[in-house]
């Protein structure tokens, strides 16, 4: 394989970012890094009537949250721009004549759009000039090779209408298309089994993807090209147009594909698959990327966690799993867990701040004392952090007044009111009594009194961790109250008590 790889991520801003695009991005990134090529971004914008600005500045900020810098792109130039291909379109119109020259495509006046089509003419949308879902698969379409066999005389009444032909690639009908993959092996597909004459330029002047896919390709002299499996199908006749320029095709890797855990494609029924949504919920940078990047590459059987220079060393083709990756949400909220549980100390306190801005916790923007306060609760709440915006729920105690109070969740299972009752009263006695100072003396006390009078330490903790945060999910009840300070928490109690009693009272 050729040491100075160019390689390239060719998105279209047609939606967000989602994270089998951004793991193609990252696996090209990194097999550039690793080979001491180039990462190229290019914008396959031709189909525009789905494409937009906002999608297009996802991709840029996208890359920009992540850390990875593409060497040549749109926004950064580069000796083979531009990096935009509705920025190409009379390229790619020259191409097509060159193949219509060659004998190897040829204008067919039978697809036209359907108000404009003559009497007795093919009458297909001009939509249907865009492969196919299932032509991009490989699976035959409809047409059957009529544009092939007009006659002159029939082609001179079709201009004479007004019709405007599209270019068709002509596909041989005998022998076969073969390809190495540096992932997959040896991949054949019969000619006639490939997409019947796919169209390369539309009436409109614009190409579809197959067209201006390869002519990028070649122009910004691509090395290797890493998609997704399911341009398989699509491979063999990107070959044919390789070879009817008579240009040699760069080598080909597809990756496997993401899927969820229910062993069907990642998709948005899954959950959160944009990585704007990601970042809203307060995933770290590097680890969506660490976590991305082991979804169908693995350094070997043990080792998980790795920064973005050592994946710039590391990544290899080789490494790349044949089958398919499964997108574990339970195991990325642990990886960014275990990356918050790292960050110094300056770093998480800004990272959370904009969560606490956002429900009018602090000044906007935070001051300095904000930012201590923020800091005095750390210890407190890092170690149940997955991502950035369960600070809300942890603190939001400390924040907003705790005024009602649900029987139910006061309630330990198996247990009545009057039991929650006498189990709350008896732990807020041993908080005052042993006091805030020492965690491990409390613990041992409420672990006592519990042995006292034959229940778990679970029961007494819970109506009390209620009482005071109004969730059963908090930081360490112990620092939680001091955080609090004695007498906001001593209210509290007693209006948890007043709802127990009224529930005991109508048991």
């Amino acid at each position: 394989m050729n040491n100075n790889a160019r390689v390239r991520y060719a998105p279209s801003p047609t939606g967000m970012q989602h994270i089998g695009g951004v793991r193609t991005a990252l696996f090209n990134y990194f097999f550039a890094r690793s080979r001491g090529g180039a990462f190229v971004l290019r914008v396959e914008d031709t189909d525009q009537s789905r494409s937009h600005p906002e999608a297009l500045q996802d991709i840029y900020d996208t890359f920009e949250w992540l850390g990875i810098a593409a060497d040549e792109s749109p926004r950064t130039g580069g000796p083979y721009g531009p990096y935009v291909q509705s920025e190409r379109i009379d390229l790619y119109r020259r191409y097509a004549e060159e193949l219509i020259a060659a004998g190897r495509a040829y204008y067919d006046y039978t697809s036209v759009p359907r108000d404009e089509a003559p009497r007795g003419a093919n009458s297909r949308d001009d939509v249907a000039e865009e492969p196919s879902e299932s032509n991009e698969k490989g699976t035959a379409g409809a047409y059957n090779f009529e544009g092939r066999h007009l006659s002159p005389e029939e082609i001179e009444k079709r201009k004479a209408a007004g019709v405007v032909p599209v270019v068709r690639l002509l596909i041989p009908q005998d022998g076969k298309t073969e390809f190495n993959d540096l992932v997959l092996g040896t991949i054949k597909r019969k000619n006639k089994d490939l997409p019947p004459d796919p169209i390369l330029l539309k009436s409109d002047g614009f190409p579809t993807y197959h067209l201006a896919n390869v002519v990028d390709d070649h122009l910004m002299e691509i090395t290797h090209v890493l998609r997704a499996q399911e341009w398989v199908p699509s491979t063999p006749l990107h070959l044919l147009i390789y070879e009817a320029f008579g240009w040699d095709p760069p080598e080909f890797a597809h990756l496997p594909m993401v899927m969820g855990k229910d062993g069907s494609k990642l998709s948005k029924r899954h959950g959160s698959t944009s990585v704007v949504e990601f970042r809203r919920q307060g995933y770290l940078p590097e680890a969506i990327m660490n976590y991305i990047t082991l979804l169908g590459w693995s350094y070997d059987d043990s080792r998980e966690f790795f920064t973005r220079e050592e994946l710039e060393e590391l990544f290899s083709l080789e490494k790349i799993n044949k089958a398919p990756a499964v997108f574990d949400y339970r195991k990325l909220d642990w990886f960014n867990g275990q990356y918050l549980r790292e960050l110094p100390e300056d770093r998480l306190v800004g990272e959370l701040m904009p969560y606490m801005e956002a429900e009018g916790w602090t000044s906007v923007p935070a001051e300095r004392a904000d930012r201590e306060r923020l800091r005095a609760l750390l210890p407190l709440i890092r170690e149940r952090l997955k991502v950035l915006g369960d600070v809300v729920p942890l603190v939001r105690f400390l924040f907003e007044d705790v005024t009602e109070w649900s029987a139910e969740e006061l309630i330990p299972k198996k247990a009545t009111a009057r039991d929650a009752g006498r189990w709350l009263e008896l732990a807020w006695a041993v908080v005052e009594k042993i006091g805030l100072e020492d965690q491990d003396a409390v613990d041992q006390a409420l672990r006592a009194a519990a042995e006292e009078i034959d229940t778990k330490v679970g029961n007494l903790l819970m109506p009390l961790r209620v009482a005071i945060t109004g969730s059963s999910v908090s930081p360490p009840l112990v620092g939680s109250i001091r955080e609090l300070g004695l007498e906001r928490a001593r209210k509290r109690v007693a209006g948890a008590q007043a709802v127990l009693e009224r529930a005991a009272t109508s048991d």
